[in-house]
């Protein structure tokens, strides 16, 4: 962090973000958005890229408010193609706080002259030092195991309906009262997602924010999306064509917002990756309701009033 300047200071840099076909298959009520993680993607490189000392495996006090929507692009054939869309990392840089990084859009009325900002994500690269609570997969993976199955076709048919770039829980996701655990399958490298991923793949993290969605609706009667989340460090980058195991445990649970913490494995039972107070929320306004097989009987959304730690 020494080439932070002494006083607060903000830029805002450009980013072109390019709308491969396998983003379209990450969708909100029909809707292509681009996904978090993607987000968390680019506003890392980008940093970077302006400020090379950065730490950018230690992410603090992400927010992810508004969907970032992606418009298919098609050729006179109709086949999807690369499109881009420009956006803007505004970049906060203190000496004390660290960096704040925010994926921004602009946009302008034709009738009123005015330009609109929209804030879509914002997360810190903190200048302190992780802190790392192991957890063991093997205190709670059997008990987890004990509680009910969920096929992965039955997950992305019924739970998550995302396209299938996005199915990457295999054979079984695995829920009980104490949390969820799977096996994740990163897609193998192509010429779209085998760009720059200082992160690591995206897609095992966003995976496990699928284990907490399908959680939330069979515990909560609530489906819902990240929101936000308090720590994120990633210890080993993930790769793209490899296997890893999430496990995703509750901790703090309300009517409004449900938190979870979540561990990346390897298949030897190597820590990757740990992100702490992952906020999950119905972003829909009620609309989006869960079925009703997967929903443990006696549950119901008037019953969450009550906090659990």
């Amino acid at each position: 962090m020494e080439s932070l300047p002494k006083i607060a200071n903000k830029i805002r840099l450009p980013i072109e973000i390019e709308i491969y076909p396998y983003l379209l298959d990450h969708r909100f009520e029909g809707k292509a958005v681009l996904p978090a993680v993607e987000a968390m993607q680019l506003l890392a490189i980008s940093t970077q890229k302006h400020l090379p000392d950065t730490n950018i495996r230690f992410i603090e006090n992400a927010k992810f408010d508004k969907f970032f929507y992606i418009e298919p692009y098609t050729t006179q054939d109709t086949t999807p193609d690369t499109n881009i869309v420009e956006a803007f990392n505004e970049i906060k840089m203190s000496e004390n706080s660290g960096i704040t990084a925010k994926l921004i859009t602009k946009t302008r009325s034709k009738k009123a002259g005015i330009t609109r900002v929209k804030e879509h994500a914002v997360m810190q690269f903190s200048n302190g030092k992780p802190d790392i609570k192991p957890f063991s997969l093997d205190t709670v993976s059997g008990q987890i195991k004990r509680g009910f199955n969920i096929p992965s076709d039955k997950l992305y048919k019924d739970l998550v309906p995302f396209g299938p770039a996005y199915h990457n829980i295999k054979d079984t996701l695995f829920v009980s009262e104490k949390g969820a655990i799977a096996d994740i399958q990163a897609p193998k490298p192509s010429a779209a997602n085998n760009l720059k991923m200082p992160l690591g793949s995206g897609f095992p993290l966003d995976a496990a924010f699928h284990a907490a969605c399908a959680w939330g609706q069979r515990y909560l009667a609530v489906i819902g999306f990240p929101v936000g989340f308090d720590k994120r460090i990633v210890i080993q980058p993930t790769r793209p064509g490899n296997s890893y195991i999430c496990l995703t445990l509750p901790a703090y649970l309300t009517t409004d917002i449900f938190t979870f913490d979540i561990w990346l494995y390897d298949l030897n039972g190597i820590l990757f990756e740990a992100v702490y107070g992952v906020e999950m929320r119905d972003v829909s306004a009620g609309r989006m309701k869960p079925p009703k097989w997967v929903i443990k009987e006696g549950v119901n959304r008037s019953q969450n009033a009550e906090i659990r730690k």
